[in-house]
Parts: C-alpha cells; sequence; structure tokens
C-alpha cells in the first residue's frame, strides 16, 4: 500500500514542478526579452537614432517617432532607469505586456517575424 502512494505522490510533485517552476522560467525569460528590447530603444533614443528606433515599432507607430519626438523623450527617459521602466512583464511567445515601477503600463510588445516590435509609442 506504501508505494502507490508514493507513486502517486511522485505524480502530484512532478505536476505541481511543471504547473510552478516551468511558467516561472517562462516569465524570467519575458522579463529578460522586455528588458532587452527597451534598453535598445532608450539607447537609440540617446543616440537620436530615429531609423533605428522606428524598426523597433509596429507599422501603425512608425509614423509617429520623428526627429523632434525622439528629441523630447531623450530628456524625459535619459531620467528614468531600466527597472523604472521595465518592472515586470507577463505574456508568451508572440506578445508580452510591459509594466512600470510606478503600476502603469509602458507598452505592448509584438512578435512579428521574429522579432520584438511595440505596438505602443511608449515615449512622448
Amino acid at each position: 500500500m506504501v508505494a502507490p502512494m508514493t507513486t502517486t505522490l511522485r505524480l502530484l510533485l512532478l505536476s505541481l514542478f511543471v504547473f510552478v517552476a516551468i511558467p516561472a522560467v517562462a516569465s524570467a525569460d519575458t522579463l529578460a526579452d522586455a528588458k532587452a528590447v527597451i534598453s535598445k530603444q532608450v539607447a537609440q533614443i540617446n543616440t537620436g537614432d530615429v531609423a533605428g528606433l522606428k524598426a523597433g515599432f509596429t507599422k501603425r507607430q512608425q509614423p509617429k517617432i520623428t526627429d523632434a519626438a525622439v528629441k523630447k523623450a531623450a530628456d524625459q527617459v535619459g531620467k528614468m532607469s531600466i527597472d523604472e521602466l521595465v518592472a515586470s512583464a507577463t505574456g508568451d511567445k508572440t506578445e508580452i505586456k510591459i509594466k512600470m515601477k510606478n503600476g502603469r503600463t509602458l507598452t505592448t510588445l509584438l512578435k512579428v517575424d521574429g522579432k520584438w516590435l511595440a505596438d505602443t509609442l511608449w515615449f512622448k
């Protein structure tokens, strides 16, 4: 009688691992991806790389990214750390929702042709 209970307990523990540990790893990757994308965009803002910045946004946002908007954003973004901008990230293989340290949504990243693109103009 002890052996079947041990097997059942092992199956329960394995199931718990699958449902708890594996999503935790996925969320760590999600946060790392979000920080990498936003860090790159912050660097592009700070260097005034309008063309490079446009490439990191969805097509519907690209026309809004202008020299003037990037210059204005450099003043604001320069005062914030990446940890303030990207405090949490949730999502899956196709979409990541990024929240700031203050709890506000920063942007949503969409995976388009294997590349993460911001779907909102998070700097203004």
